[in-house]
């Protein structure tokens, strides 16, 4: 069966990537609208300065001029001084800062200065004015670009996606955690087992389901109770009156030998078999404790049991190996016990065999049979109660309708999954599929309607 994706994975994803797209966006317009106008403003500063310092170094007396270039060193981090050498070609540069920089020292030149911006070898940067026969360079380390618009996007982006990622976990955590507890409620509620209260001190919405899911899981309770007391009733109402009537008709047997008495003796056990099975029915919801199981040795008892006293001869076939697993045995013994009758019933006295396959974390058990098979629109419907393949409504030749479905009952009350295939070459195969949480990798079993095999 295809994996569907889980709510938690499906909420955080849709809550991450809404957050993380929010984010973005936001800052986008911060940089856009703040970053970036910031970014320009300090460049535009900067070449203010160099121009200005520019026209004071020239303008001052030459004896003060060192002292000026001393105060531009320690103050602004510049070095000034004249130079010889010619302006070198401008260097392209991809960081956002120095573009602003040179359009603002377009700006702040004076008229038919060329101020020039490049690169040393050592990556700090010279700015050339050549200021009235006066070539000036300024000198200035990397380091001097204290504005940085992109690390500040990496560092807040990098910020946000985690913040996003941190909220979204937890906002799906807080979503799907009440719905797995729900789900495990109801599944506990599906194998006959009364679970524990959800909590009601949640969110509102989440407080009025648990609340509804917690009076619903109280009602089925009473139920069960109520019908428990049902059964009990009608097993003792019923059944007592049928054992006085095979009393009574078999003092009637010593005096008269008329065939009627016996028909009805017949009718008499057929009503106390029927009783019986659908007692058994409504009881198999109450789960059994696992217990370490040889299911090997399970299946020789009762193919063993069936060669001793049924007409058609069986034979048990096991791969893999040996098989002992934490199973309920009582459950196990009655689901193969049904089947392996049922295969006797219905297979037309011909051999039949049943099989045990153990995969990685799967046990699974087949009857299979080479009976007349059933039909493709009744193979679901014959593990429903009363549900037989032979029309006539007879017992003698159909059974009671019940043993299938109570095979499956108690498979699906044991978490097993129990599903029917048709046989290659004729004939019916039922398959019982049991977790095995011995094997390392324990998977679940297989859907009903999978290919255990043919």
């Amino acid at each position: 069966m295809k994996s569907r994706p889980s709510l938690f994975r499906r909420a955080t994803l849709s809550i991450g990537v809404g957050l993380l797209v929010f984010q973005v966006l936001s800052i986008a317009a911060i940089a856009a609208y703040v970053l970036m106008p910031l970014e320009e403003q300090s460049a535009n500063d900067f070449a203010a300065l160099l121009a200005l310092s520019a026209r004071t170094w020239v303008e001052l007396p030459p004896e003060t001029r060192p002292a000026f270039a001393a105060e531009l060193a320690a103050n602004h981090g510049l070095e000034l001084g004249e130079t010889v050498e010619p302006a070198s070609d401008e260097t392209q540069h991809h960081h956002m800062y120095m573009r602003y920089l040179r359009a603002a020292l377009v700006r702040h030149a004076d008229p038919g200065v060329v101020a020039r911006l490049t690169e040393a070898e050592d990556r700090s940067f010279r700015v050339d004015f050549p200021m009235a026969g006066h070539p000036l360079r300024f000198s200035f380390s990397y380091d001097r670009l204290n504005s940085s618009p992109f690390r500040a996007l990496v560092v807040i982006l990098c910020t946000a996606a985690l913040t996003s990622l941190a909220v979204a976990w937890l906002l799906a955590r807080r979503i799907s955690g009440p719905v797995r507890r729900l789900a495990l409620a109801a599944r506990q509620i599906g194998s006959g087992e009364h679970p524990a209260e959800l909590p009601e001190d949640v969110e509102q919405e989440l407080a009025d389901l648990a609340h509804v899911f917690n009076q619903t899981s109280a009602k089925l309770a009473t139920q069960r109770e109520n019908r428990d007391t049902l059964l009990a009733g009608i097993s003792h109402d019923l059944r007592s009156p049928l054992t006085r009537l095979r009393m009574a008709l078999g003092m009637l047997a010593e005096e008269s030998n008329s065939p009627l008495i016996a028909r009805m003796e017949a009718d008499i056990e057929a009503m106390d078999t029927l009783i019986g099975a659908q007692l058994q029915l409504a009881r198999v919801r109450q789960r059994e404790p696992a217990a370490s199981t040889d299911v090997d040795a399970l299946l020789r008892d009762l193919v063993g049991a069936v060669t001793a006293t049924a007409a058609c001869p069986v034979r048990l076939r096991t791969t893999g190996r040996p098989c002992a697993a934490d199973v309920a045995p009582v459950a196990l013994r009655r689901i193969l016990a049904n089947l392996i009758d049922n295969a006797c019933l219905h297979g037309a006295q011909r051999p039949f065999e049943v099989v045990r396959r153990r995969s990685v974390g799967t046990i699974v058990i087949g009857v299979r049979d080479r009976g007349p098979g059933i039909p493709s629109d009744m193979r679901e419907a014959v593990f429903r109660p009363f549900v037989r393949v032979e029309p006539s409504r007879s017992r003698a030749t159909g059974g009671s309708g019940l043993g299938l479905a109570i095979a499956r009952q108690i498979a699906e009350t044991h978490g097993w999954v129990l599903a029917m295939k048709p046989r290659v070459g004729g004939g019916s195969s039922f398959w019982l599929a049991m977790p095995d949480a011995a094997c390392p990798g324990a998977a679940r079993a297989p859907a009903a309607g999978g290919k255990p095999g043919a």
